[in-house]
């Protein structure tokens, strides 16, 4: 190439000539002697992906409870059968969130919203009451478990009564997964992890001790944690796990943003064993990724929120499959929606809200926040 700029412009002219000439005839004679002999293959068409609906509305908006109440944890097991999990106060006594007269749950049951108080033993031993809540996984009617919103605290429904204990030796928080009530993961802060066989609480090794673990997720073999510093200070890391034991995590990538660099790793997700390895991150927290490898780690960009609108502030990725995705925002309960082909994202009535929870199930979607001091739950229906 470097000859090729010094010489002439006849010479040039000579020279490609003899390349297109070269190439001709090369064509040629592989089309008459190497193909002559071999039946003609149809060309390969890409098969079109299959796609699901943007057609997303919300049916209802309902403010539970009075001052200070909030809404945080979501699971629904149908669309007559979900539960939200969080603080909801009753009259004079709202602002002691451990008052008798509030509630730390409400249930669906198909036409209204019924408050419950979850007996909880807190980091004082001295409960029961319905201390405030975080999380809350559904596995059958006669199985459901809760975890406390600010200390170890957990209780579980066998279906006669709640069982509620403190946990002692290992920490857990609402940010959880599970695959049954006796296999449950727990991440928080510190880097810690702590896993749950249905009697007993173990801690778990992470190799590392910051930043906070926010986000967790898994399949029957797998399970995925992410962690993330909100101010994202210089010196902060940023990270994603993965583990296939009980006991102990694997670092797959690790990092420290600059501000010139700044990212995070917010939340992963993956629909099941066969489906792709999801995360919402980078820059600013505005990506889409998909994991294609996780030793060596490599990702690829799927789809840059920032590119539509520089408002949107990103919290949580969820889906039913890889073709009916949904990111989740901090604010006013906004969603973008991929469809196997598509982004779009999918107004809400929702204004100054904070949200605090998400679950999406078939055509069903609940987000739970918090508005002025008062609980909200919206649900969502797709058309």
């Amino acid at each position: 190439m470097g000859k090729n700029k010094t010489m002439t412009a006849s010479h040039s002219k000579e020279a490609m000539t003899r390349k297109i000439l070269f190439a001709l005839v090369s064509v040629i004679l592989f089309t008459a002697v190497d193909c002559k002999d071999e039946p003609t293959k149809p060309p390969v068409t890409e098969q079109p992906q299959d796609t699901t609906s943007h057609n997303y509305v919300v049916t209802r908006v309902d403010t539970l409870g009075d001052l200070f109440s909030e809404a945080l944890g979501v699971d629904i097991v149908d669309e007559n059968n979900i539960w939200v999990v969080g603080l909801f106060t009753k009259g004079i006594d709202s602002i002691n969130s451990h008052s008798d007269s509030n509630y730390n749950a409400v249930h669906w049951d198909g036409s209204k919203w019924n408050m419950l108080r979850i007996p909880m033993y807190g980091w004082n031993n001295t409960g029961p009451s319905p201390e405030e809540l975080g999380g809350i996984k559904v596995f059958s009617d006669s199985s459901v478990f809760v975890v406390a919103k600010n200390d170890n605290s957990v209780a579980w429904w066998n279906g006669r009564k709640w069982t509620s204990t403190y946990v002692n030796d290992a920490v857990v928080s609402p940010h959880f997964w599970a695959r049954s009530f006796n296999d449950i993961y727990f991440v928080s802060n510190e880097g810690r992890a702590t896993h749950f066989n249905g009697q007993t609480f173990t801690k778990m090794t992470t190799g590392i001790t910051n930043p906070p673990l926010t986000d967790i997720w898994g399949d029957d073999d797998e399970v995925f944690a992410t962690g993330h510093s909100i101010f994202m200070p210089e010196g902060t890391e940023h990270v994603l796990l993965y583990s296939n034991n009980i006991t102990s995590w694997q670092i797959v990538q690790k990092y420290t943003p600059t501000f010139e660099n700044r990212g995070s790793m917010l939340s992963i997700f993956k629909a099941d064993n066969g489906s792709r390895l999801w995360m919402l991150g980078g820059k600013n927290s505005g990506s889409v990724w998909e994991i294609t490898s996780l030793f060596p780690f490599e990702a690829k960009e799927v789809f840059n929120i920032n590119n539509i609108t520089l408002y949107f502030v990103p919290y949580l990725i969820r889906g039913n499959a890889d073709n009916d995705l949904i990111v989740v925002g901090a604010v006013n309960g906004e969603l973008f929606h991929f469809n196997g082909k598509t982004w779009k994202m999918l107004e809400t009535p929702l204004s100054n809200f904070s949200t605090q929870g998400f679950d999406l199930k078939n055509n069903i979607y609940v987000i739970a926040g918090y508005t002025f001091d008062r609980a909200v739950v919206a649900v969502g229906r797709r058309n």
